[in-house]
């Protein structure tokens, strides 16, 4: 009994201090994007499209592809319970409501999740065990505006616009479903989906995207900054970073839905 106290403990100091450090990375990121927005220089030598092209354009396919599926995959679930009461005009709506407010924004912050934000603890992580972040700080530059910011811009810029590409998709998929397999009128559906939905789905979905973003990428990197020791290690951060990704969006999810909907 004592020794799960002892390990509960030593876990809650350990949570404490990352989440103290990845405050500070997060202040010093948000100080560092000031600073460089006001030298132009800085802002044409960051490369800031190369990293929305990295982090959007290379996930775009996965994402079309997955929300299309997902549209689908609900519109079959709803269309299940509904049929049988003779209610498949309400389709339209709970698929479309269900996407804009809960899936689209969360399986999208998932998918770049696993793909982005392991790809930068991996590429951080290994400057850091190879010392070239070390001779970064010798020569004076600071490791957050040279590798953070732009990733930080490139991802704040790149996640709303995939959420809503992504939205739209699986809306077309549960649609294609819909008019095809159920009998659906194509004038029916769009007029039941655009009846349900409202503004504040649609901004609430760019809004968790967001915060999903800064998430993603502050624990990305600061993972990446912390690795000590073998290449090895930067393969058991990218896992942690995978994984505190995954719980922290689900987190703020929950959070965030109940705040604009409960």
């Amino acid at each position: 009994m004592k020794n799960l106290f002892g390990y509960v403990g030593r876990m809650f100091i350990i949570f404490l201090q990352d989440l103290s450090s990845l405050t500070y990375l997060f202040l010093e990121t948000v100080a560092q994007t000031i600073a460089l927005f006001s030298d132009r220089k800085r802002v044409k030598k960051a490369r800031l499209l190369l990293h929305v092209d990295e982090a959007g354009t290379h996930s775009l396919m996965l994402v079309i592809i997955v929300a299309a599926l997902l549209g689908i995959a609900l519109t079959v679930l709803v269309s299940f319970q509904l049929k049988d009461l003779g209610g498949l005009s309400y389709v339209p709506g709970f698929v479309g409501v269900a996407i804009f407010r809960e899936m689209g924004p969360l399986i999208t912050a998932l998918i770049v999740a696993g793909r982005i934000g392991a790809a930068m603890t991996a590429r951080i992580g290994t400057m850091k065990v190879t010392e070239e972040i070390l001779a970064l700080e010798t020569m004076a530059i600071n490791p957050v505006r040279f590798l953070v910011v732009q990733r930080f811009l490139g991802l704040l810029l790149a996640l709303p616009a995939l959420t809503v590409i992504a939205n739209f998709t699986a809306v077309a998929g549960g649609f294609l479903f819909g008019t095809v397999r159920l009998g659906i009128r194509p004038d029916t559906y769009l007029r039941e989906t655009l009846d349900v939905l409202t503004f504040t789905d649609v901004a609430s979905g760019v809004v968790k995207a967001t915060v999903y973003a800064m998430v993603i990428v502050m624990i990305g990197c600061y993972r990446g900054l912390v690795v000590e020791g073998s290449a090895e290690e930067v393969g058991k951060s990218t896992m942690v970073s995978v994984v505190w990704s995954t719980l922290a969006i689900i987190v703020l999810d929950t959070v965030m839905t109940t705040a604009f909907y409960g």
